[in-house]
């Protein structure tokens, strides 16, 4: 990462103290969310990716949930994110499936009757009168 660093200021043309070290290329500014939006863009179609992603706030939700499947606590995340209540974090951390993977394995099995790993009968019995297409 040093040699990175030293390669993008050895071509950068801002180099006072006081500018940003990824400031915007042309102007040395801070980089808004428009220079961004505009650059995530064309790196998504650059990759063949032609999904409609909000690349802000989609990057915001992911960041949060990846620091708490790290095992970062709830007021840190709250703290960093800017939020002035957990309710407002909670809506931007994703953990099932990440965190509580095998509470979210345990309810597929029970939801969709799918049988336990390494035995021959299902963990817990599946929903009567549910046929399996219904159950998707």
């Amino acid at each position: 990462m040093v040699d990175e660093l030293a390669a993008h200021y050895g071509e950068s043309r801002y180099r006072n103290d006081a500018d940003f070290v990824f400031g915007h290329p042309e102007r040395g500014s801070r980089l808004d969310h428009e220079w961004y939006a505009g650059e995530f863009r064309t790196a998504l179609a650059a990759a063949g990716i032609s999904d409609y992603v909000r690349p802000v706030h989609d990057a915001r939700h992911g960041v949060l949930t990846n620091l708490a499947a790290a095992g970062m606590s709830p007021i840190a995340i709250m703290g960093i994110a800017g939020h002035r209540s957990m309710q407002t974090t909670k809506q931007y951390v994703h953990l099932a499936g990440v965190v509580f993977r095998d509470e979210a394995d345990a309810l597929e099995r029970r939801l969709l009757g799918v049988q336990d790993p390494g035995t021959n009968s299902p963990e817990l019995a599946p929903l009567s009168g549910i046929r399996q297409s219904q159950r998707l």
